[in-house]
């Protein structure tokens, strides 16, 4: 522990004596790295349509940071809580970010075969596909309104319609989106029947939806069998210590019972990660 904290002072002596020897530079490169981190956030809040700069986004973190080295300290204690509090606050804002475009992705999915349908029956009262999409931004609720405005706007300043098809396609990377503007792309070149296009991406999509609640009702057996199957070696070793601790302390006090139990729990995992990854069938 004294080499730690020594080791702890002179990393901070450094640090006072570079901000001495030469503050501006040190001012630039902070300033310099902020900013580059501030464009890096500033590109996933604008695609999550977030109303948060990246200024306060920064700020967010940097608090985030102290509060977890505080909760660290307070509850783990000492040196090694705080910096595993720092670690997990500097990691958790990101993973926020991260999974809210997971869910923006999943949400897309599930409203485009319902926009097709708004667009479909669009199209046949007015044969125009701006204005098509232009209806479906104004009856579908976000996050499908809110990137089919952004595809509107490039359009509206000169973009091609094939071009902001496109751009939406790489700007959204949701399976079904995909499938759809594929099909409409390919459909706007070969001169299709657009409201039969789009109705025949909604049927296939709903099909999809339906292949993929059986198999996944098929499959929860399986699922449910692997994390039973994970969990069985803990609970063998629990109730034989109930039985006779005696017979498991060997495991928890020597080297060779470290290693068998750091066998057995990667082995375990990589069982139940077979497992899982067979049974999830994508459709």
């Amino acid at each position: 522990m004294l080499y730690l904290w020594l080791a702890l002072v002179a990393v901070f002596v450094t640090g006072i004596l570079a901000v001495l020897g030469g503050g501006e530079w040190v001012a630039g490169r902070i300033s310099q790295e902020r900013g580059v981190y501030e464009r890096v956030v500033g590109k996933e809040l604008y695609r999550l349509f977030l109303d948060i700069s990246p200024q306060e986004f920064v700020l967010i973190h940097l608090f985030v940071i102290l509060a977890g080295i505080g909760l660290g300290v307070v509850f783990l204690g000492g040196i090694i809580g705080g910096l595993a509090g720092g670690v997990l606050g500097f990691v958790a804002p990101r993973f926020w970010l991260k999974m809210k475009w997971n869910e923006r992705v999943k949400k897309i999915n599930e409203q485009v075969e319902e926009a097709m349908v708004y667009m479909a029956n669009a199209f046949k009262a007015n044969p125009s596909l701006p204005e098509a999409i232009a209806d479906v931004t104004n009856s579908m609720p976000p996050p499908i309104s809110q990137e089919l405005q952004v595809l509107l706007r490039e359009y509206k300043l000169g973009t091609p319609l094939d071009q902001c098809l496109i751009r939406l396609q790489q700007r959204m990377p949701a399976r079904n989106l995909e499938l759809a503007i594929s099909a409409l792309l390919v459909g706007r070149t070969v001169g299709g029947n657009i409201p039969q296009i789009l109705d025949d991406i909604s049927s296939t999509i709903r099909e999809s939806y339906r292949l993929e609640r059986v198999i996944d009702t098929q499959t929860a057996q399986g699922k449910m069998q692997a994390w039973v199957m994970g969990a069985m070696p803990a609970v063998v070793i629990g109730v034989f210590y109930l039985m006779d601790p005696e017979l498991i302390e060997p495991l928890f006090s020597s080297w060779i019972g470290y290693i068998v139990i750091a066998i057995a729990v990667v082995l375990n995992i990589i069982g139940v990660a077979l497992i899982l990854k067979i049974v999830n069938i994508r459709v």
